[in-house]
């Protein structure tokens, strides 16, 4: 569990099972659960820049792998998507995010904190599918902190 560094607000929130409160209808996921405290574990997330604008900067960019970025997922269920990862922690950067699966682009709130995102749960959820000129969120740079891999994770 240290290994993840949690904030304290949101070990306290999952320790105590509650749902986030938003309107399903005004996200693309939908409804989306939580994970239990005890089935949070650290994970990874693949990014690959190449079709974002980081992309300019990757020193791998249109090379064949991607950049492996410690991750836990907090979400545990979804009606219309993959749940892993929608929302996330990012223990190395201590910082709230999400990862679109589909493009390996990973997005981070900067300086946003547990209670932001319960404040408005709906903004976050949304972050991938709406959020375009990142108001709210912003590319993370995997680079130069995680190494390239060349290949496929699977």
């Amino acid at each position: 569990m240290s290994e993840m560094n949690l904030p304290s607000d949101l070990v306290l929130f999952l320790t105590a099972g509650k749902p986030l409160e938003y309107d399903p209808s005004s996200v693309e996921p939908g409804v989306v659960g939580l994970k239990s405290l005890d089935m949070v574990e650290l994970g990874v997330v693949w990014v690959n820049a190449d079709e974002s604008p980081l992309r300019k900067d990757d020193p791998h960019a249109g090379d064949d792998g991607y950049y492996a970025v410690p991750a836990v997922s907090l979400t545990g269920t979804c009606e219309a998507y993959d749940p892993d990862f929608i929302l996330l922690w990012l223990p190395g950067e201590q910082m709230f995010g999400t990862w679109d699966c589909d493009h390996w682009d990973l997005y981070v709130f900067p300086d946003k904190t547990w209670s932001d995102i319960l404040s408005d749960p709906a903004t976050y959820l949304n972050a991938q599918w709406g959020d375009y000129k990142r108001k709210q969120s912003e590319y993370f740079k995997p680079y130069p902190k995680y190494a390239f891999k060349e290949g496929m994770p699977f």
